[in-house]
């Protein structure tokens, strides 16, 4: 993105196979085995039964299930890329597993490429991850044709 974007904070513990995941090009998502709870953000255990979870790989599909077009003012690291937009997206695993990104034509687009009258909520997406910069890598919701 830019050098001046803020970046998140990856040095939590509990969050850590969720940031390895992303640099090797995938996402993963905590699931308890015991009740069949997916979750994100990631907690320190299953926040339905309290059980230990697993990290496993998921698909990366889903629908968009919120929608926003964000203008200035914004950060000034974000200044001159808006407008642009910002999905909620919820993942084919679970009604209850959804997450924030960009919404990108293609992968390896411009976050700004494509205007609220292009998206609505109901469309299907997959994650496209890429790098916000310094080794940190975040999934941009690219929209499937058709």
């Amino acid at each position: 993105m830019s050098a001046s974007v803020p970046l998140p904070a990856t040095d939590v513990a509990h969050e850590a196979p969720f940031w390895e995941g992303l640099r090797e090009g995938e996402l993963r998502m905590q699931h308890c085995s015991a009740c069949g709870r997916w979750q994100f953000p990631p907690l320190l255990g299953c926040g339905g039964c309290g059980r230990p979870v697993a990290w496993l790989r998921v698909s990366g599909r889903g629908t968009i299930w919120s929608l926003t077009e964000i203008h200035p003012p914004v950060l000034p690291a974000f200044a001159p890329l808006a407008p642009y937009l910002v999905a909620l997206a919820e993942l084919d695993e679970s009604p209850v597993l959804r997450m924030v990104g960009n919404v990108l034509p293609a992968q390896g687009g411009a976050i700004n490429t494509l205007r609220l009258s292009d998206v609505s909520i109901g469309m299907k997406v997959t994650a496209a991850i890429e790098p916000l910069g310094e080794g940190v890598f975040w999934p941009r919701w690219r929209l499937v044709p058709g």
